[in-house]
C-alpha cells in the first residue's frame, strides 16, 4: 500500500503542485485548505504524513499539532513555512514536528523528507502493533536475563530477613534501587528509608551526619542534631559508596553494628537504634582492606548477605525492555505524544557496551526524547552514543552499524546543502583516518610495517598521514 499524505495549505496552487509531485512519486494525497478541514481529514482518515502550513487562514498550524496528535499519534508532521527562521525550527521541534520545509519548496527536498517521515510513521505503527499489553510500564526493576533472575531471588531472600546486606556493582547498575526493593518488601516498609551517600560528603561532616552531634560539639554546632541513624530508627538506612567512608568513622559504624546504639559527636551518652543496614560499593573492598583503607572486621559485619549486580553489557538481552520502559516513563513524565523507536536503533543500542550501565542508557533515552522532532527515535538522536560505540565482531552486525553511520552522515550532508562533490572525500576520511591511526598504534609508529599491513607504499601512507593531520 502507498502512503497517504495530507497537504494542509491555504494556497490552492501550492496544494495542487505538491499533490502532483507526491502522486508522481507513488503517494496518495488528501488536501485541506484550512484548520477545520485539516482536523476533519485527520479524524476521518488514517494519514501517514501531514504537510502542515503554519498559516491556514482560520488556524495556526503549530497550534493544531496537539489536536492532530490526539486523533493520530503516529502520523509524521512536516511544517511548511514561508519564512524559515531559527525560531520556526525551534517551535516546530517543540511541537514534535518531524521536520519543516521553507517556501519556495524544492521538490527533491520535499520527496526526501516525506520519504523519511513515512518510514518513521511505518516503524511507529509496527512497534505499537507489536507492543505487549502485559508489560508493566511502571515496574521498578527490569530484566528477564538469568543474571537478573538471580538478583531478584536474592532480594526476596534478603527482604524476609533483617540481616545486613552489602550490594556490589558498578556505578549506574541500580544499587539504590535494590536497597529500596528490599525495604519495600520487608517488615519495615512503613518506617523510614534513609539514604546516605558516603562519597558525596566531606570527611569533616560525615561523622556528624551519620551519628548526630550535641550542642557545642564544634564551632557551628549551635544546637543538638539527630544523625541519619536516629532518623532511620525502626526503618532502613542505605549507606551508598561505603568504601569512601573515612577509616576513623568506620570504627564508629562498627560499634553501631555490634551494639545497635549511636553516640552523637561531642557527647557521652549513647542512644539505642533499631535500624536495618544496607550498604553498597562500586569498589573492590578486598583491595581496600589490603591497602589498609577499609577495616576487615567492618567488611565481614556488612557482608552478611552479598548481592552482586551485573553490568549492563553482561545482560544485553534486557536492553530492549529497558529502552521500552524509559521511553514510556519519560513520554508520560513530559506529557509527550506516543513516541516509538526504530528497530535499527534498538539493535545499535543493544550492541553498545554501556560503560555507564543502566543510568547511561536512561540518560541517553531522556536526551533523545528531548531532541526528537517527530514520533520516532532515530539514529541521529543517539549520535553521542552511537559515534563512540565499540566495534562488533559479528559481520552482520558490523554491516548494520557501518550502514547506520554512513546513512546518518549522508543525510546530514544533504540537509546541510554543502557544496557538491565533497561527499566521497568526507566519507573516505571517516573510515581511512581511524584505520591509519589504529595500524600505526599497532606498529608503534613504524611506517614500514604499517604500509606492509595496509598493502600501500610508504609514500602513499605518508601523504595520507599528512592529509589527515596524523603527523606534522
Amino acid at each position: 500500500m502507498s502512503n497517504l499524505v495530507l497537504i494542509a495549505d491555504d494556497d490552492d496552487s501550492l496544494r495542487h503542485i505538491l499533490a502532483a509531485a507526491l502522486e508522481r512519486a507513488g503517494y496518495e494525497t488528501l488536501k485541506a485548505r484550512n484548520g477545520a478541514e485539516t482536523l476533519a481529514c485527520v479524524k476521518e482518515t488514517n494519514v501517514d504524513v501531514i504537510l502542515l502550513d503554519i498559516w491556514l487562514g482560520d488556524a495556526n498550524g503549530l497550534e493544531l499539532i496537539e489536536d492532530i496528535q490526539q486523533h493520530n499519534s503516529t502520523a509524521s508532521i512536516i511544517i511548511i513555512t514561508a519564512h524559515g527562521t531559527t525560531q520556526t525550527a525551534i517551535d516546530a521541534a517543540k511541537q514534535r514536528a518531524y521536520g519543516y520545509l521553507t517556501k519556495p519548496i524544492d521538490q527533491k527536498q520535499l520527496l526526501d523528507l516525506v520519504s523519511r517521515a513515512a518510514s518513521a510513521t511505518s516503524q511507529t505503527k509496527n512497534i505499537k502493533a507489536a507492543a505487549s499489553p502485559e508489560f508493566d510500564r511502571h515496574g521498578k526493576m527490569v530484566g528477564q536475563s538469568s543474571a537478573m533472575q538471580d538478583v531478584y531471588h536474592k532480594i526476596g531472600r534478603a527482604a524476609v530477613s533483617d540481616e545486613t546486606v552489602l550490594v556490589f556493582g558498578e556505578s549506574g547498575t541500580g544499587k539504590e534501587l535494590v536497597a529500596q526493593l528490599i525495604h519495600q518488601n520487608s517488615g519495615r516498609v512503613h518506617n523510614p528509608f534513609v539514604v546516605v551517600d558516603c562519597g558525596a560528603m566531606p570527611s569533616s561532616l560525615i561523622e556528624s551526619a551519620l551519628f548526630g552531634h550535641v550542642k557545642g560539639a564544634y564551632t557551628d554546632a549551635h544546637s543538638p542534631r539527630k544523625g541519619k541513624f536516629q532518623q532511620a530508627d525502626s526503618g532502613t538506612i542505605f549507606l551508598d559508596e561505603i568504601g569512601e567512608l573515612p577509616i576513623e568513622v568506620q570504627m564508629k559504624l562498627l560499634r553501631v553494628l555490634q551494639e545497635r546504639e549511636v553516640e552523637p559527636m561531642g557527647g557521652t551518652e549513647t542512644h539505642a537504634v533499631d535500624v536495618r543496614i544496607i550498604a553498597a560499593t562500586n569498589r573492590r573492598l578486598e583491595t581496600a582492606i589490603a591497602q589498609k583503607t577499609f577495616r576487615e572486621d567492618l567488611y565481614y559485619r556488612l557482608n552478611v548477605i552479598p548481592i552482586s549486580l551485573p553490568p549492563l553489557h553482561e545482560r544485553k538481552e534486557d536492553i530492549p525492555e529497558l529502552i521500552d520502559l524509559f521511553t514510556s516513563q519519560f513520554v508520560e513524565e513530559y506529557q509527550l505524544p506516543e513516541i516509538g523507536i526504530s528497530t535499527e536503533v534498538v539493535k545499535q543500542l543493544t550492541a553498545y557496551d554501556w560503560p555507564g550501565n543502566v543510568r547511561e542508557l536512561e540518560n541517553a533515552i531522556k536526551r533523545a526524547l528531548v531532541m526528537c522532532s517527530g514520533q520516532m527515535l532515530l539514529p541521529e538522536h543517539f549520535d553521542p552514543i552511537l559515534e563512540k560505540s565499540t566495534p562488533i565482531s559479528e559481520p552482520g552486525q558490523l554491516d548494520t552499524k557501518v550502514y547506520a553511520i554512513l546513512k546518518a552522515h549522508i543525510e546530514r550532508y544533504i540537509e546541510s546543502e554543502a557544496p557538491p562533490g565533497e561527499l566521497y572525500a568526507e566519507i573516505r576520511e571517516i573510515f581511512e583516518k581511524p584505520l591509519f591511526k589504529i595500524v600505526l598504534e599497532h606498529t608503534n609508529g613504524n611506517r614500514s610495517k604499517a604500509s606492509d599491513i595496509l598493502g600501500i607504499n610508504r609514500n602513499t601512507l605518508h601523504t595520507k598521514l599528512v592529509e589527515y593531520k596524523l603527523v606534522s
